[in-house]
């Protein structure tokens, strides 16, 4: 009797514990499981994301043609993409409903990730880290992503009041019928242009970061495709920048008239 009396409540004890440990290594691979599928959804969402930028900028190349090939391509997107197969509208629609979906699941991924980061290193670990150079690093890429997020989806509400529903018609009245000119009237002022230009710029930095970080994400950074997927993600992110500033630049300085 004394003998379990005295073993009974070690026994217990360690039984508890050991269903504790178990719980806490379920939890903690939930947790895993959970964040790579936030960082799968975060990696598919803006390589899709950033298809659509490059599509969108190689179309804006068409103002160089001139305002009928311009307005007939935009026309183009509305009424004849994939039509006869689908009826008039319904692609534009359903690749804007797959566009946002992609845009709030991408930041949902981001923001739930940003917050597990902070809370998995804590403020103090933060701080003694900070002056390092892993640190510094971390905080300038965590600084540049995150700012830069904010500045993207205030653009983004910038851009589509202002091309999309026509509710900001700056310099000159706009027409649905006519895009060519009213890319000519908004991009003639010169602070529209160094809107478009500061946030392009965010956007490039996050195209570039974010399509190294997707590749790896994806399993297809190797440390031997390191160098070249950097080199690949930066040219990506420069596209993007030069590709959407070039017919604004053009049309500011003249060479795009109406």
């Amino acid at each position: 009797m004394g003998l379990f009396a005295t073993k009974g409540p070690v026994f217990v004890r360690s039984i508890c514990y050991l269903q504790t440990v178990a719980k806490s290594t379920s939890v903690e691979i939930r947790g895993r499981k959970t964040t790579v599928a936030l960082k799968v959804l975060m990696a598919v969402t803006g390589l899709f994301i950033v298809f659509f930028l490059l599509f969108h900028a190689f179309g804006n190349f068409k103002m160089f043609l001139g305002a009928e090939e311009y307005n007939h391509y935009a026309d183009w997107l509305k009424h004849g993409l994939l039509y006869p197969i689908l009826p008039k509208l319904w692609a534009l629609w359903i690749f804007r409903f797959t566009l946002l979906f992609c845009i709030f699941g991408h930041m949902y991924a981001a923001i739930k990730l940003w917050a597990r980061g902070n809370k998995a290193r804590g403020r103090e670990k933060y701080k003694v880290n900070s002056g390092s150079k892993v640190g510094l690093k971390y905080s300038y890429t965590a600084a540049t992503m995150r700012y830069g997020g904010i500045i993207i989806a205030l653009f983004v509400v910038f851009h589509i009041l202002q091309y999309t529903v026509l509710a900001l018609q700056l310099g000159g009245p706009y027409s649905v019928h006519d895009p060519y000119h009213n890319m000519i009237y908004g991009f003639s002022i010169w602070w529209v242009w160094l809107i478009y230009f500061v946030a392009l710029c965010s956007i490039a930095l996050h195209v570039a970061h974010g399509v190294w970080s997707a590749l790896a994400t994806l399993g297809l950074n190797t440390r031997r495709r390191q160098a070249a997927f950097k080199a690949i993600a930066g040219l990506i992110g420069l596209a993007v920048l030069v590709g959407f500033m070039t017919p604004p630049t053009a049309i500011l300085l003249g060479f795009i008239v109406a």
